[in-house]
């Protein structure tokens, strides 16, 4: 399954919720507001609860736009364009939109 969300963590459960979810072989991408849950910060832990067999991507146009550069971001994060976004959709169905 790919997880879509867009919410920040700070102001949606959308994330926790997938993230509670998401099992081995999934995959969550995070865009819009979504890609502040990507920085590395003592507080941002939760993505550091998933399983390591779940990825996780950020889509790179909405890390620019908020000035998020990938040093600031957990290892983990992979970076994608719209063209990975795409791919992304192709290679895991179904997909879950988290808003």
């Amino acid at each position: 399954m790919l997880y879509i969300i867009n919410k920040n963590p700070s102001q949606s459960l959308a994330l926790k919720n997938c993230v509670d979810q998401a099992i081995a072989g999934d995959a969550i991408l995070l865009i819009e507001n979504a890609v502040y849950a990507a920085i590395n910060t003592a507080q941002s832990t939760l993505l550091q609860s998933l399983d390591d067999q779940v990825s996780v991507y950020a889509l790179t146009p909405d890390l620019q736009a908020r000035g998020i550069g990938l040093n600031q971001c957990y290892a983990r994060i992979e970076p994608v364009d719209y063209a990975g976004f795409v791919m992304l959709v192709t290679e895991h169905q179904p997909v879950r939109s988290c808003f």
